[in-house]
């Protein structure tokens, strides 16, 4: 009997067993012990060989022990570090989850501790001992041990460079796998989630698992519901000049180049598919304006015309370009919306007769800057000009409705632009529903949920440049390419080289400008000084002031042209 026993105990031993015969104690699991089966075994027979081998050659195994024992310590910390993260985030988050779902097992979750912060939210604050000794450490010792593992990595990336050509060849055999990143995985044994189900899980995650903006999908298919939230990618930082160069020639003429999205994908809108109307709403300075000059320079590149309303100013770059119609003044704006309706309208009329495919010509971009102060303008300067016979509602404002219903057709297109674009501002909600791509950026949960209620809402970027366009309820972020001034001059009209002379103005050249507006904007061929010099002394047919803006005095452009051409004439004489 004791012989037996003596052979049953060594078998328990050697196998990793419970000495004691008891039964539910796996090979590859814990169950209710502490280690698994092969962790057991390992201890057990690692122990009594380690202090034999340091019996028959104490300094070598003492070495291979102290590298062991770093290696040991090294692990250990890493699985204390892992608990702690169980403990924080996945074991809350599942006691939470299962309960809900009516299911006791079955619910995985597996929380990437790259994701975010969240590791460093666990670390504890350190005394100021403990910091000096940190920095100690990674100044003087740190970099003695990362040094042979650096050198060995950078030999690896060389020679891979070197054998590139070879092993390039080898990517048409190899199966895309999808490049997920940090993630958060749930796995559910259960056929099918509700949508109120899947909306409480959601909610869950996000309040347990402090990370913002991550990108959910589930996955209902077979017997299990797969859900994954990972990081949302971010578009490039800088878009500019080049980009739109290499993407312009390969777009139709109805496709316009907005810029790069996100994994440095560009984002392409189509007037003829998408909407051919355009609306943008955002605060002041987030780049409105860049928005409607990279539209307009495409419009422009391709042989057709822009009409600007904008009385601030703010697009300097297409003041003298041809096919521009830059209007300042309410009376400018009006006649041009007038105008334009009336064209749109006679194209529509030619298109009932023509086929299906028929080009009506030029391609027309109403770009409508501030439209809340805009509609307010010509509203009073209908005020002010129309008679008693006249309709009370203003004619161009009735133009700008009756484009927003018949531009697909007509190629008129309208790009109309505000800070809130509301109801009120666009002429009405069902003037507005017109828009089918609207940009929004610097937005705020209101505003968002008055333009897109049907896309959810992204968390604003902070970016310059950086637009969220949404178009039939899908929101996709874009940083917008930007564009110098030369840069626009030169690709809406390439073939005239002397419009790339002005760079910067101070103001768009209206019917009315200063003396120093008009140096700067080319009406006068003298310098500023020269211009009062010549002014002060009378030389030619001098303008007469108009009016004045603040100290400075206004002068008509005809008055401007025709003291040019007299001065002008009074040289050739004298000569």
């Amino acid at each position: 009997m004791v012989k037996h026993t003596f052979w049953r105990v060594s078998y328990r031993y050697l196998a990793g067993r419970p000495l004691d015969g008891r039964t539910g104690y796996p090979y590859r699991t814990r169950g209710p012990a502490r280690m698994t089966g092969w962790q057991r075994q390992i201890l057990r027979i690692g122990l009594p060989a380690t202090a034999g081998m340091v019996a028959a050659m104490p300094e070598p195994t003492l070495t291979a022990a102290s590298s062991v024992a770093v290696a040991a310590v090294w692990r250990g910390r890493q699985r204390v570090v892992r608990r702690r993260f169980h403990a924080a985030y996945i074991a809350p988050t599942l006691a939470a989850i299962t309960p809900p779902l009516g299911l006791q097992t079955g619910v995985k979750l597996h929380v990437d501790p790259s994701l975010g912060n969240l590791t460093p939210r666990l670390a504890k604050p350190l005394s100021p001992a403990e910091e000096k000794v940190r920095l100690w450490y990674g100044e003087h010792v740190e970099p003695v041990l990362r040094w042979l593992p650096e050198h060995m990595q950078r030999g690896l990336w060389a020679l891979q460079r070197h054998a590139r050509p070879a092993t390039s060849r080898l990517e048409m055999f190899r199966r895309p796998a999808p490049e997920y990143g940090p993630r958060i995985e749930l796995t559910i044994d259960s056929p099918y989630l509700t949508g109120d189900q899947r909306r409480l899980v959601s909610s869950i995650i996000g309040s347990k698992i402090p990370v913002a903006d991550l990108v959910e999908s589930w996955d209902q298919v077979g017997p299990r519901v797969r859900a994954r939230w990972t990081v949302r990618k971010r578009p490039p930082a800088l878009v500019g000049h080049d980009q739109l160069v290499e993407r312009l020639p390969r777009l139709a003429e109805w496709e316009f180049y907005i810029g790069q999205g996100a994994g440095d994908n560009p984002v392409v809108i189509s007037l003829h598919d998408d909407s051919p109307h355009i609306a943008a709403s955002a605060g002041s300075g987030a780049g409105k304006s860049v928005l409607a000059q990279l539209l307009a320079v495409q419009v422009l590149a391709r042989g057709g015309r822009v009409t600007i309303l904008d009385r601030k100013g703010s697009h300097r770059w297409a003041v003298g370009l041809p096919g521009v119609d830059y209007c300042t003044r309410p009376a400018q704006m009006h006649d041009a919306l007038i105008r334009l309706a009336g064209k749109a309208d006679e194209r529509n009329t030619l298109a009932l007769h023509e086929p299906e495919d028929w080009d009506p010509g030029e391609r027309e971009l109403v770009i409508c800057e501030e439209l809340n102060a805009t509609i307010g303008q010509l509203t009073n300067f209908w005020a002010e000009v129309r008679e008693k016979s006249d309709p009370k509602r203003s004619p161009a404002i009735s133009a700008l409705a009756d484009l927003l219903f018949m531009g697909r057709s007509a190629k008129v297109n309208v790009f109309a632009i505000a800070q809130m674009l509301t109801a009120r501002a666009i002429g009405g909600p069902e003037a507005r529903e017109n828009f089918g791509i609207r940009f929004l950026a610097r937005y705020t949960t209101n505003n968002w949920k008055m333009l897109v209620p049907e896309a959810a809402m992204p968390r604003s970027s902070r970016t310059l440049g950086r637009w969220q366009v949404v178009i039939g309820g899908q929101a996709t972020e874009v940083q917008v390419a930007y564009l110098t001034v030369k840069q626009a001059r030169a690709l809406a009209c390439p073939r005239s080289p002397e419009t790339l002379q002005v760079e910067a103005l101070s103001r768009p050249a209206g019917d009315f400008l200063t003396l120093r507006e008009a140096v700067e904007a080319g009406v006068l061929p003298w310098t500023f000084e020269a211009a009062k010099k010549r002014l002060q002394r009378k030389v030619g047919t001098v303008p007469a002031p108009r009016s004045k803006r603040g100290t400075a005095d206004l002068y008509a452009r005809p008055d401007l042209d025709a003291w040019v051409a007299s001065s002008k004439a009074d040289v050739e004489v004298r000569g």
